[in-house]
C-alpha cells in the first residue's frame, strides 16, 4: 500500500514470486480463499494466474462486465502480451527483409539464427549494460587518411553507431539516454511471411509481436517528454501492430500516414488484385500533450480559384482597384481578352501564363473567402463596415499578418500559399497523412552504398526528421540497415545514434557514415546544402556467446562445427541445464548440419551473449584498456 492505494505491480509480483506475507494475508478471509485457493490432497494450491488477472483488471471486479470488456486485446494463444514478460531476442531471416524481402523461391540460403523466446525466469543478466569494444572515431581528417582516430572521452553531442543486438544496446543506452530521445524512427522486420523459417511456425504473429513489444518498452522510456516514436510498416502486420502499440503508448497515438512506395507497373499488376502500394507511418508521443508538430508544406499546382489582381498595390487598401487576373494575362500577353488569347495561344499555355503570373505577383494575386465567425470581434466589425462601405477594411494583429475585409469575405493574397520547398518559391499546401509526393526510384545507390531492396529515400528520413525534430536535437534508429536516418539527420544538423546487429554494418552504414561526412552529394545534400563535415563514434558490444553463435552461423560443415562445440565446453556460458559432455561425439556427428547448428544454439546461456558492464575487469574477457577507458566514458564512470 502507498498513500491508501493498492500498488497493483507490487502485489503481482509478490503473488508471482509466492510472498509468504502475501499468501498469509489472502487466506484470513474466506472469500478469497475460496476463489483463489483450490484444495488438493489436504493441501491448498494458489491459483496465482487467476489472482494475477485479478489484479490486473482496471475494475477490480472479476465477475462483471468490466472484468471481460478489459480484456480484449492481443494474445499469444494463452497469455496477454500486454502483461506478458518474454523476450524474443532476434527475429529469423531480418537480414532478407533489409537486403530486400526476399520470396521463399529467392532464398539462396537456409540461415541460423538465435530465434529464441525466453521466459520471465530464464531472464536473469540479460538487460545489464554490457560493455563496448572496437571504438572508432571517424571525423574529416579520419576518413581523408582512412583511419579511425582513438576514442578518448564520449560526450552526448557524439553520434554513435553500436554494432550489436538492438534490444540488449538499447537497454545499454538506457543509462545515459533515458528521456533525451526527440525522436525515433525504425523500419523493423515486417513479417511478410516469406521470411519463413523451420522451428516455432505456428507461433510466427506472436513471436513478432513479441519482439516488436520487447524493444517500443525501452524505446519509450529513452524518449524526451516531448519525444514521438514513428514506426514504417507494411499491410500484412499493420493491424497487429497498430493494436500494440495502442496498448504501449495508451492514448497516444498521433497520426497514421499512407506513404506511396511504387507505382502500379509491368507484370507485377497481372492477376493479382488490388495492388498495395502503401506503407504506413504510426506516429506516436510519449506525451501527446508535450509534443509538439513542426508543421510542413508540400509543392501544389496553381489554384485557378486566385484569380483576381490588385491594380495598385502600394495604395492604401482603401484606395485599391481590382481587376480579373485573367485579363491582365490576356493584355501582357499582346490579347484583348481572355477568350482571344486562349484562340490563339490554346488553353494549357493560357493557364501556364496565368500560374506564371501569379507566382511572379504573388503580393497582389487574391481570392475572396468567407471569414469565420471565431476571426475576433475586431474581424467581424470590419465585415459589416465593408459591407456598408464596399471599401477593404485592415484588420491588425500583433505577431501576425494584418486582415483585409472585401464587401463581407476576407482577401487571401497568393503570397500565403507561396513557399521556398527544396530552395525554389513555390505554390504549396499543407501536408496531409497521404504521402504521394516522394519516389522510390532511383535511390539504390544514395550514399554510396548499394541496396537493391528495403531501402528508404532521404527524403522521407528528411520529412520525418523535421516534422519531429529541430537543430540539435537526437535521433534514434535502432533498426538502422543502410544507414538512411543517420545519414539525413547528420545533415540535417541533429545528433543521431544508430544500432545494426549483422555484419553489413561495415560496407552499409558505416561506410555510408563516412562518406556523409567526406561531402555525400547524393541525396538530400543538394537540397540542404550539405558540405560533409561532423562525426561519429563507431562501437560494438563486446561479445562472449554471440561469437559461438557467429561461427555456429558461419560452419560450412560438421567438422568446423565440431571445433566449435569443443570450443564451447572448454569457454562458453552454457544453459544450467544443459550438459555438452552427455552428447555424445558419435551421436552429434551424425545430425544433418542445420539440426546440429540448432542444438548447439539452444545450448548457448542467452544471459551471456555479450559481456556485461559488471565484468569490465574480469581478465577472462579481455577488454583492452582502451576500450574499458571508452566504456567508463560513455556510461559517465570514474576509472
Amino acid at each position: 500500500m502507498s498513500d491508501g492505494a493498492i500498488l497493483k505491480n507490487a502485489v503481482i509480483e509478490a503473488a508471482l514470486n509466492m510472498d509468504a506475507r502475501l499468501l498469509e494475508l489472502l487466506m484470513q478471509s474466506d472469500t478469497i480463499k475460496a476463489h483463489f485457493f483450490t484444495p488438493v490432497a489436504g493441501a491448498l494450491v494458489f491459483d496465482k494466474v487467476k489472482f494475477q488477472d485479478f489484479v490486473s483488471n482496471k475494475a477490480f471486479l472479476p465477475d462483471s462486465y468490466t472484468a471481460y470488456r478489459n480484456r480484449i486485446g492481443l494474445t499469444n494463444g494463452r497469455d496477454y502480451l500486454s502483461q506478458s514478460r518474454d523476450v524474443v531476442l532476434a527475429w529469423p531471416y531480418k537480414d532478407c527483409v533489409l537486403e530486400g524481402g526476399m520470396t521463399k523461391e529467392d532464398r539462396g540460403r537456409n540461415e541460423v539464427f538465435w530465434n529464441t523466446t525466453l521466459a520471465p525466469d530464464d531472464i536473469t543478466r540479460l538487460f545489464e549494460p554490457k560493455v563496448l569494444t572496437g571504438w572508432e572515431r571517424w571525423d574529416a581528417e579520419a576518413v581523408a587518411e582512412g583511419k579511425a582516430k582513438p576514442v578518448g572521452e564520449v560526450s552526448e553531442d557524439d553520434n554513435l553507431l553500436i554494432k550489436g543486438n538492438n534490444l540488449l544496446a538499447l537497454h545499454s543506452l538506457k543509462a545515459r539516454y533515458a528521456g533525451k530521445v526527440k525522436l525515433i524512427y525504425i523500419d523493423p522486420p515486417y513479417n511478410t511471411g516469406t521470411d519463413e523459417f523451420k522451428y516455432n511456425d505456428r507461433f510466427r504473429r506472436s513471436s513478432w509481436l513479441t519482439f516488436m513489444k520487447n524493444r517500443l518498452i525501452i524505446a519509450r522510456e529513452l524518449l524526451t517528454k516531448d519525444g514521438a516514436l514513428v514506426v514504417q510498416i507494411g499491410d500484412h502486420e499493420s493491424g497487429s501492430l497498430r493494436m500494440l502499440m495502442d496498448e504501449l503508448f495508451d492514448g497516444q497515438f498521433v497520426n497514421q500516414i499512407a506513404v506511396r512506395t511504387k507505382s502500379p507497373s509491368g507484370f507485377k499488376t497481372v492477376n493479382q488484385g488490388v495492388f498495395e502500394t502503401a506503407e504506413y507511418l504510426y506516429l506516436y508521443a510519449k506525451n501527446k500533450t508535450s509534443w509538439v508538430y513542426q508543421p510542413q508544406f508540400t509543392a501544389s499546382e496553381y489554384d485557378a480559384n486566385y484569380k483576381q489582381w490588385i491594380e495598385n498595390p502600394n495604395a492604401a487598401p482603401n484606395e485599391w482597384i481590382f481587376r480579373s487576373l485573367h485579363d491582365v494575362v490576356a493584355e501582357q500577353l499582346g490579347y484583348e481578352s481572355k477568350k482571344s488569347a486562349i484562340k490563339d495561344l490554346g488553353k494549357p499555355i493560357f493557364e501556364a501564363r496565368l500560374a506564371a503570373s501569379a507566382l511572379e505577383h504573388a503580393n497582389r494575386v487574391f481570392r475572396l473567402t468567407t471569414v469565420n465567425d471565431d476571426a475576433g470581434k475586431e474581424t467581424l466589425d470590419a465585415k459589416q463596415r465593408s459591407l456598408k462601405t464596399g471599401a477593404v477594411e485592415v484588420v491588425e494583429r500583433e505577431g501576425f499578418a494584418p486582415r483585409f475585409i472585401f464587401q463581407g469575405q476576407e482577401i487571401s493574397l497568393y503570397s500565403n500559399k507561396v513557399r521556398e520547398i527544396d530552395g525554389t518559391q513555390t505554390p504549396s499546401t499543407m501536408l496531409t497523412n497521404i504521402w504521394t509526393d516522394i519516389s522510390w526510384e532511383g535511390i539504390a545507390k544514395e550514399g554510396g552504398v548499394t541496396l537493391s531492396k528495403g531501402k528508404k529515400p532521404e527524403r522521407l528520413l528528411r520529412r520525418i526528421i523535421e516534422m519531429a525534430t529541430k537543430k540539435g536535437d537526437l535521433v534514434l534508429d535502432f533498426f538502422t540497415g543502410s544507414g538512411t536516418t543517420a545519414a539525413v539527420a547528420q545533415k540535417l544538423e541533429r545528433r543521431w545514434i544508430a544500432i545494426e546487429q549483422l555484419d553489413y554494418i561495415e560496407t552499409l552504414a558505416k561506410k555510408r557514415l563516412k562518406s556523409v561526412i567526406a561531402g555525400d552529394k547524393s541525396g538530400v545534400s543538394k537540397l540542404v546544402s550539405w558540405e560533409g563535415g561532423g562525426s561519429f563514434i563507431y562501437a560494438e558490444l563486446a561479445a562472449f556467446n554471440s561469437a559461438f553463435a557467429d561461427r555456429i552461423v558461419a560452419a560450412p560443415d560438421m567438422a568446423a562445427l565440431q571445433t566449435v562445440h569443443a570450443d564451447m565446453q572448454a569457454t562458453g556460458y552454457l544453459r544450467y541445464d544443459v550438459d555438452l559432455s552427455a552428447f555424445g561425439t558419435d551421436d552429434f556427428g551424425v545430425l544433418p548440419l542445420d539440426d546440429a547448428k540448432h542444438v548447439l544454439m539452444d545450448c548457448l546461456d542467452a544471459n551471456h551473449l555479450y559481456v556485461n558492464l559488471g565484468a569490465l575487469g574480469d581478465t577472462d574477457f579481455n577488454v583492452s584498456d582502451e576500450d574499458a577507458r571508452a566504456t567508463r566514458s560513455f556510461y559517465g564512470i570514474s576509472e
